[in-house]
């Protein structure tokens, strides 16, 4: 097969085009609980008729309000000493964590492998925002 300068100049822009998609892919992830007290994770805005109002809201402080509406998924190891930094990140900033250790919970190794096709930890989700490694400027990011 010989090679021509517009076979290579095509292949190179066919792998430039799939290593620049999945850059392109990110969705913001929606969290809500309908009507019935089940919790939703859409791609899509809640509708209005079916979500379930907060009547205890107006007793609390906007603080509270913005800690309480922080969704964090953390997908660690145990032995990672990042993914321990990271733990501690959002502790120290009151907000509730979920987290996951992919070595010891074979469901939560398959949901990271279906968000995330990369391997390494820690791997979170905040609001919907992936962020892989620990960035505490990006993790400040998503939190606002």
């Amino acid at each position: 097969m010989k090679l021509t300068k517009s076979s290579i100049l095509l292949f190179c822009f066919v792998l430039t085009v799939q290593w620049l998609l999945p850059s392109f892919s990110y969705a913001k992830l929606y969290t809500w609980t309908d009507r019935n007290g089940n919790v939703r994770r859409t791609y899509y805005p809640p509708p209005q008729d079916q979500v379930l109002k907060d009547k205890s809201s107006g007793q609390r402080s906007a603080k509270q309000k913005k800690i309480s509406r922080n969704q964090v998924d953390l997908y660690v190891t145990s032995w990672c000493p990042y993914c321990k930094q990271a733990i501690k990140y959002f502790q120290s900033k009151g907000v509730k964590v979920n987290v996951y250790d992919i070595e010891k919970d074979k469901n939560a190794a398959a949901r990271k492998k279906k968000l995330d096709r990369n391997s390494g930890v820690p791997f979170a989700v905040v609001n919907g925002t992936r962020i892989h490694g620990y960035n505490p400027e990006l993790y400040a990011e998503a939190l606002q």
